[in-house]
């Protein structure tokens, strides 16, 4: 994680305070269900799973398809992309 908190930070201030912000509220939210005993590995791989059928589902839906099979550098700046939508 702190590799890439450190790309974020040297690309963008702002982005990487809301990339910190995000993180930390993932970080609350699993101990949330640790506290609930919800299985956090369960958790994860279920909405792993939800979340990459529907990036694909979207992805179908553009007639694109996704540009991080092309590089690795594409999968890091997705989140800046949807945090900068207005």
């Amino acid at each position: 994680m702190l590799p890439v908190m450190f790309f974020y930070f040297r690309l963008s201030r702002s982005v990487f305070i809301q990339m910190l912000l995000f993180t930390l509220a993932c970080l609350a939210v699993i101990t949330f269900a640790d506290r609930f005993g919800i299985s956090i590995l369960n958790l994860s791989i279920g909405l792993f799973v939800v979340l990459w059928i529907m990036q694909f589902v979207g992805h179908k839906i553009e007639g694109k398809k996704p540009s991080f099979f092309d590089d690795i550098q594409f999968l890091l700046i997705g989140p800046i992309w949807v945090f900068r939508q207005k």
